[in-house]
């Protein structure tokens, strides 16, 4: 009876944890896309979003925490952690599970990359923020094929709303004009030049 309850919570607290991880990074890149647009006003100052984006961020890693150590020790899976932080090791839905697993490694890079901004520059920093699509994509795709509701009718709404948001915000992104994605870059660099000028 009380295994029987414990792996109820432990699962329970799994399915929870991964959900919530998903939609805050969806969120996150939502926010994060939207600020690429410069989609402000007076009413809602770009510090606002940024700070948001860093908030939901931080969170969406809070509860991939959560999620991972929970099927760690969820009895009836039984996962060991080779199959927990390894691609391809575990039996279970092994394509699914190596998608999720290598989404987890790429945020960690995001998260160094973001770190080391100030060392590494905007430019590359630009770069290695790119990886939060390729993230989304995996985690996307590992909910969907280890999820154990993906077949239900809100977890296919959730997944098909998250993608057309986020999908719909990277085309205007790449649809924006060449000059603007340079903006920044070019004016770190004329800061830099002035700066070593005096």
């Amino acid at each position: 009876m009380a295994s029987t309850l414990w792996e109820s919570v432990t699962w329970a607290v799994a399915r929870t944890g991964g959900i919530t991880a998903y939609l805050l990074l969806a969120l996150a890149v939502i926010v994060g896309l939207a600020l690429s647009l410069h989609w402000q006003s007076a009413r809602w100052p770009r510090i606002i979003n940024s700070e948001m984006h860093n908030f939901l961020t931080l969170l969406a890693s809070v509860f991939v925490v959560v999620h991972v150590l929970a099927v760690w020790i969820d009895p009836f899976t039984k996962f060991g952690w080779s199959q927990v932080l390894l691609p391809f090791v575990s039996q279970y839905r092994t394509t699914g599970m190596a998608l999720g697993i290598v989404a987890l490694y790429l945020g960690i890079a995001v998260g160094i990359s973001t770190w080391l901004r100030p060392k590494i520059g905007y430019v590359w920093w630009r770069r290695f923020h790119v990886l939060t699509l390729v993230i989304f994509a995996f985690t996307t795709l590992h909910g969907m094929i280890t999820g154990t509701d993906s077949k239900t009718w809100w977890a296919i709404g959730m997944y098909g709303v998250c993608t057309t948001l986020v999908g719909t915000l990277f085309v205007l992104r790449l649809r924006k004009p060449t000059q603007n994605h340079k903006r920044p870059a070019v004016a770190i660099e004329k800061t830099r030049q002035t700066v070593s000028a005096r």
